[in-house]
C-alpha cells in the first residue's frame, strides 16, 4: 500500500521556468494529501535523492526550514497539484490519484470490520459459556471477510490483522465448548449407563424361553422414546442403537422364526400380483357395464328422462374406471419398484453365498495346508531322532566286535554275531551289508562236513 509519491514538474512562464520538487503523501484515515512543493535550493538532488530512497519507504527524512505542508481532501474531481504546476508524469498522477481513492475506500471497509468485530469481542468477552449462536456469527463474519479478500478489495496487511484477532476470538470460543464438550460427555456417559441398565434386563428377557415377547416389545418401545430424549455423544447414540436394534430384531425373530426380509419381500410381491389382478377385471367389468350403457343411450327406444339417467351413469362408471385406472398405474409402478428390489436383493444374496462359499473353501485349504506342514515337521523330527539312534550303536557294536575274535570263535558264539546283525538290519538298512561282511565271512562259518 503506498501512500507516499515523489516527482519533479516546472512552474512560470517559458521564459522564466523554474524545477519545482513534489512530495505527496495520502493519509487513508483522514481522506486528505499533504502536499510539500521545493523550489530553488531547497529543490537539490540530494535532498530529492532522500525522498525518492527513504522518505517514500517510510524512512524519516528532514524536510528543510519553512516549507509548509498543503492539505486538502481527496476527491476524484480534483487534482493533486496546483494547475500552475506543470509535470511530464500526468499519468502518473492520474493513476496514484485513482489508487488513492480505492486505499481510502479499502480502509473505510476494513475500519468498519474492525468496529464490527470490536462489538463481537464484547459479547464473546461477556459470554460465561459457550454459545453456538455466537460462533456461528463469528462464521458469518469471516465469511464477508473472506469474499471481499477474495474480491482483492483488501490489503493484506488488513486481512492479517482481522484474522488474527478473528482467530484471537474463535480459541476463546473453542476454550469455552471444549470445558461444555466435557461437561456434555460426563452427562452423556451417566444417561447411557442409565439406558443400559434399562436395557440389559429386557435382553435377558428376550433370550428367556416362552418368553413374553409383547412385554419386551412394549418395554422395547418405551426405551426408544427415552433414548430419543436423552443426551448422548455420537459414538455412545449409536452404540446403544446398535443394542436396542437387535433386541427389536431378536423379538420379531421370535415373533415369525420363519420370517426373513426376503420372505415378506416376496410375500408382498405375490398380494399386490393378486390385487392387480382383481383390479384389472374390476376395470374389465366396468368397461363392458359402461358398453351396454353407451348402447342403450344410442338406441332410440328409449324416453329422454332414460337417455338422461343412462348418461348420468355412464359418467359415473367413467369416472370409477379412471380413478381404479390411477390406483392401477400406482400398482404398477410399486410392483416394479419391488421386482427391481427383490432382483437386487437376490443378486446381492448370490454375491454373499458366493464370497462364504469361497472363505469357506480358502479356510479350508488354510486348514489342510497346516496339517500336512504339522505332518511333515513331525515326520522330519521323527527321522532326525531314529537316525540318531543307530549310529550310536553301530560305533558300539563295531567297536566290541573285531576280526580276530571272529576268526577264533566256535560255531556257537558266531550265532549272537549274526543276531547282533540281524538288529542292525532291522534298525539300519543302510549299514548291513558292511556290518556282515565283516563280522561274517564265507570262512569264519563252519563247513557242512565239519557239523558232521
Amino acid at each position: 500500500m503506498k501512500t507516499k509519491l515523489v516527482l519533479w514538474g516546472t512552474r512560470g512562464t517559458e521564459e522564466n521556468t523554474q524545477k519545482v520538487l513534489i512530495a505527496l503523501e495520502l493519509n487513508p484515515e483522514t481522506n486528505k494529501v499533504k502536499s510539500w512543493f521545493f523550489e530553488g535550493e531547497e529543490a537539490s538532488e540530494d535532498f530529492s535523492k532522500a525522498l525518492m530512497e527513504h522518505w517514500r519507504k517510510g524512512e524519516a527524512v528532514a524536510f528543510p526550514e519553512g516549507v509548509e505542508a498543503q492539505e486538502a481532501p481527496l476527491s476524484a474531481s480534483s487534482a493533486l497539484i496546483p494547475e500552475d504546476i506543470v509535470t511530464d508524469k500526468a499519468e502518473l498522477l492520474a493513476r496514484t490519484q485513482t489508487e488513492w481513492i480505492f486505499i481510502v475506500l479499502s480502509t473505510k471497509l476494513y475500519k468498519n470490520y474492525q468496529v464490527e468485530l470490536e462489538e463481537l469481542q464484547e459479547e464473546v468477552d461477556a459470554l460465561k459459556s459457550y454459545s453456538k449462536d455466537m460462533w456461528e456469527r463469528m462464521k458469518d463474519f469471516w465469511a464477508k471477510v473472506q469474499m471481499q479478500v477474495g474480491e482483492q478489495n483488501l490489503f493484506r496487511e488488513h486481512t492479517n490483522n482481522l484474522r488474527t484477532r478473528t482467530n484471537e476470538m474463535f480459541a476463546q470460543l473453542k476454550k469455552m465448548r471444549s470445558q461444555e464438550d466435557a461437561k456434555f460427555e460426563s452427562e452423556a456417559m451417566g444417561n447411557y449407563n442409565k439406558l443400559i441398565t434399562i436395557l440389559e434386563p429386557i435382553e435377558k428377557l428376550i433370550e428367556q424361553e416362552n418368553a413374553e415377547l409383547q412385554k419386551a416389545f412394549d418395554k422395547l418401545k418405551t426405551l426408544q422414546q427415552t433414548f430419543k430424549n436423552s443426551k448422548l455423544t455420537r459414538t455412545l447414540r449409536s452404540k446403544l442403537w446398535d443394542r436396542i436394534d437387535d433386541a427389536f430384531k431378536k423379538v420379531k425373530a421370535k415373533r415369525s422364526p420363519n420370517s426373513s426380509p426376503e420372505g415378506r419381500l416376496t410375500r408382498r410381491i405375490e398380494g399386490l400380483k393378486g390385487a392387480i389382478d382383481k383390479m384389472e377385471k374390476s376395470i374389465g367389468r366396468d368397461k363392458k357395464e359402461l358398453s351396454i350403457q353407451n348402447d342403450k343411450i344410442n338406441s332410440g327406444d328409449v324416453s329422454q328422462l332414460e337417455t338422461q339417467l343412462r348418461e348420468v351413469r355412464a359418467k359415473l362408471i367413467r369416472e370409477r374406471i379412471d380413478s381404479k385406472s390411477k390406483k392401477l398405474e400406482d400398482m404398477y409402478t410399486t410392483m416394479k419398484d419391488l421386482e427391481t428390489k427383490n432382483a437386487r436383493n437376490l443378486a446381492r444374496k448370490i454375491k454373499e453365498d458366493a464370497a462364504a462359499a469361497k472363505k469357506a473353501e480358502e479356510a479350508k485349504i488354510a486348514v489342510e495346508k497346516a496339517a500336512v506342514a504339522a505332518a511333515k515337521k513331525a515326520a522330519a523330527e521323527k527321522a532326525e531322532k531314529e537316525a540318531a539312534k543307530p549310529v550310536v550303536e553301530e560305533s558300539e557294536a563295531v567297536k566290541e566286535e573285531t576280526p580276530e575274535a571272529t576268526v577264533e570263535a566256535p560255531k556257537e558264539e558266531a550265532q549272537p554275531v549274526v543276531e547282533e546283525s540281524q538288529v542292525v538290519k532291522e534298525e539300519t538298512p543302510e549299514v548291513k551289508d558292511e556290518i556282515v561282511k565283516e563280522e561274517v565271512s564265507e570262512e569264519d562259518l563252519p563247513k557242512k562236513d565239519e557239523e558232521e
